[in-house]
């Protein structure tokens, strides 16, 4: 398994864990399908900074970067060094 696969699952594991939602599909739209709002970006922002220990400054991101979990992995994968 590569580190953006372990990524995706993890932050699968996140929206089971923090906000008792499963996700289909990693292809799943999260904003158009309702399943990030504004109120859960700034949550899930926190969650995935203290999960990864990484900072994630809201200047600093696009909207875009919620769209689908493959796109919140790339976003971790580049703002944290690879390790191993």
């Amino acid at each position: 398994m590569d580190r953006l696969e372990k990524l995706q699952q993890e932050i699968t594991a996140i929206f089971v864990e923090r906000f008792d939602t499963r996700i289909a599909s990693h292809d799943v739209d999260l904003l158009e399908t309702g399943l990030v709002d504004s109120v859960k970006i700034v949550e899930l922002v926190l969650e995935l900074e203290q999960r990864f220990g990484v900072s994630l400054p809201f200047e600093e991101l696009e909207i875009e970067d919620f769209r689908t979990v493959p796109r919140l992995a790339e976003r971790i994968a580049r703002t944290t060094p690879a390790v191993g």
